[in-house]
């Protein structure tokens, strides 16, 4: 038998098992980039990501990332 897992489910399951505490919303939207782009021949999805990252750290920390 084989058993399909949801990619999602299972990262949010690593983040709270491993204890990491990663923000579950920046995991979906990071999760939610690759899953739309990941068909795409000239996919940027890394640079898409790390704005999603440095969006929620100057939402989290003011405009200062240095």
């Amino acid at each position: 038998m084989t058993h399909k897992s949801d990619p999602l489910a299972v990262l949010l399951r690593l983040n709270s098992e491993l204890g990491k505490n990663i923000d579950e919303t920046l995991i979906k939207e990071c999760y939610q980039v690759q899953k739309d782009h990941q068909y795409d021949k000239n996919r940027d999805t890394v640079s898409k990501m790390k704005a999603i990252v440095e969006e929620r750290v100057v939402e989290q920390q003011g405009s200062n990332l240095i």
